[in-house]
């Protein structure tokens, strides 16, 4: 199938410009609803609606599917209406961009086709001039076999919402087999992801959202209000970015072609506005402006400019020795190249070592590695428009400017895992894991405390972060990070090298998505990163849910919402954690504090 055939899916007409009102062909009546209602991308006059029809039958015929956007939930006092186009060449999915609206304004939205109605859905669009408060949700990270959309149950019950920020994994690449990431608790709790296997192609993605979409309570959550989407790395593959992914190996075919595949397939089944004219589909990042109160700045992390991740078992990245312990008293550095060839080997392959056999890492050239100048997150191009766009808003007098962000951006260096976990807890870790990745794991027993615990989050990309502290110092900006990715809660201070705040950061957790901190067996990890790293305040990984950020003029009021369990449909929601962010008298941010 040929993944570029119709500009993502604006040349095909799927938008409102294509609408055919005169459509002669016959509406089916052999279709459903199934995979409900969404709207997003709100502006001042208008929002993209989304839904897909699901065909009775295996057929390839055109669908024409009506819309329409009222100001009452009665749909007595219509809006703007229309008729529709789709077919397989969409995935029988329909989005329309609905114009001629009032800004600042509640609407509710349905499709139909033929006698069969859609539910409805409710948006708004974004305000212009003064805007007293508005409140945003912050969500990520939503492994469906890791557990129920409980979290995203709560977004829907919320009685004060403006928008749902969603910064990304909204799907997982990886299947239901057994061996799949999250199947451990799928296997209990009965949540298979579809197809069975690691979604690559066009097929396998549609397949995989539409799993997603049919859970009622990410159907409701997009009923409730307009979402503003980015994507993170899985909706790819993991730890991915320009030129591969950490999760896409030779046999899975050409990186660029799975990209593609993917990019489309989101484009399909997400509420986004298709790309400006002459932008490249993989460059998501776009503005929102929320009239005289904030900026909303969404960046694209992944597929436009990110450097390769550093990979300890890449040469290129960081020498290895191979040392003799078999006289414990006398330790002998390995110096013949064929036998620590042998030995790394073994260990790539996932193969025991001899026991006398250990190796350790160069840290030097780890160091050098990471440090490089290049290497960057956003890409050159991105931090520029980051730049001008911070500026225009600063200069436009808005009071916030609000950065949807994917990995925790905050220093986090330090960590000293297994000394925290203590001796026996650490070594039980060790021994239950793959011969394959045991080695690897356990160079984090010496690992100096100025390199990072993980490589794909900014800690691993210093330079990059210098420059983005650059043009927050420098515009003199109030900007919140928002950022997902980690399954964790984080409430953090972005500081420069000479300690003067520069930024906030709200690191939201996981809709289910399991946390490091669940992974070593339940070990709350959170106190160990607010106390040995100096821009954590707050940190929290055992807990499922999402980030509430209220705006006003004089403070931004953060709430993080847990639920007490994703194993199961009974939960009771709670709050965990608030703060509040203020605006220094001459611009950028007094320091956080926590309630």
């Amino acid at each position: 199938m040929k993944i570029d055939r119709r500009g993502i899916l604006g040349a095909a007409g799927v938008l409102a410009g294509a609408v055919a009102t005169n459509a002669k062909a016959a509406e089916s009546k052999r279709v459903k609803f199934l995979h409900g209602i969404a709207s997003g991308d709100p502006l001042q006059d208008r929002v993209i609606l989304w839904t897909r029809v699901t065909p009775e039958a295996n057929e390839n015929n055109d669908i024409w599917v009506d819309w329409e956007i009222a100001s009452d939930e009665g749909f007595k006092k219509l809006i703007n209406h229309g008729k529709i186009k789709t077919n397989s060449s969409y995935d029988y999915t329909v989005k329309v961009d609905a114009t001629e609206l009032k800004p600042y304004t509640d609407y509710y939205y349905r499709f139909k086709c033929g006698d069969i109605v859609s539910p409805i859905g409710k948006t708004r669009t974004l305000p212009i001039g003064n805007v007293e408060d508005y409140v945003i949700v912050a969500a990520s990270c939503a492994l469906f076999s890791c557990g129920f959309y409980n979290a995203y149950k709560e977004i829907a019950n919320m009685q004060n919402l403006d928008v749902v920020l969603h910064l990304g994994d909204y799907i997982y690449e990886y299947g239901s087999n057994p061996d799949q990431l999250g199947m451990t608790i799928g296997e209990k709790i009965g949540r298979y992801p579809m197809p069975a296997h690691e979604a690559v192609t066009l097929e396998d993605y549609r397949e995989r959202y539409a799993c997603y979409r049919l859970d009622p309570d990410l159907q409701a959550a997009h009923a409730r209000a307009p979402w503003i989407c980015v994507w993170d790395d899985h909706e790819t593959a993991n730890d991915d970015w320009v030129g591969g992914a950490q999760d896409h190996q030779p046999n899975e075919g050409d990186w660029k072609v799975r990209a593609k595949a993917s990019v489309l397939a989101y484009y399909e089944w997400i509420p986004i506005r298709e790309p400006e004219k002459g932008k490249r589909p993989e460059a998501i990042n776009r503005v929102f402006q929320i009239g005289n109160l904030a900026s909303i700045i969404m960046m694209e992390n992944r597929l436009v400019g990110r450097s390769r991740q550093i990979d300890i078992q890449n040469p290129s990245d960081v020498r290895w020795t191979v040392i003799d312990n078999s006289d414990k008293n006398n330790p002998i550095v390995i110096s013949d190249q064929n036998k620590t060839r042998e030995i790394l080997g073994l260990i790539a392959a996932g193969k025991e070592i001899p026991n006398n056999y250990e190796i350790k890492p160069d840290y030097v050239s780890l160091r050098a590695s990471i440090n490089a100048p290049e290497r960057t997150v956003f890409g050159a191009e991105q931090e520029k428009w980051l730049e001008q766009e911070i500026t225009k808003s600063v200069q436009s007098d808005k009071a916030w400017q609000i950065i949807g962000n994917q990995v925790v951006m905050a220093n986090c260096l330090g960590i000293d895992i297994p000394n925290f976990m203590g001796k026996d807890r650490w070594d039980k870790t060790l021994s239950h894991m793959s011969p394959k990745l045991r080695p690897w794991v356990k160079q984090l027993e010496n690992l100096p405390k100025d390199l990072p615990f993980g490589f794909d989050g900014w800690d691993a990309y210093p330079a990059a972060r210098q420059r983005v502290d650059d043009i927050f110092e420098k515009t003199n900006s109030r900007t919140i990070v928002l950022s997902g990715d980690s399954h964790a809660f984080w409430l953090n201070e972005l500081n420069n090298k000479s300690g003067k705040m520069i930024a906030a950061e709200i690191g939201t957790t996981s809709i289910t998505s399991s946390s490091l901190g669940d992974m070593l067996g339940g070990l709350e990890l959170g106190p160990e990163y607010s106390n040995k790293c100096k821009e954590v305040l707050f940190c929290n990984h055992l807990t499922r849910g999402f980030a509430v950020l209220t705006l006003n003029k004089d403070e931004a009021k953060v709430d993080l919402i847990g639920v007490s369990t994703v194993f199961s449909k009974e939960y009771k929601p709670f709050l965990l954690k608030s703060s509040v962010i203020k605006p220094a008298q001459n611009g950028g941010l007094e320091r956080l504090k926590l309630i």
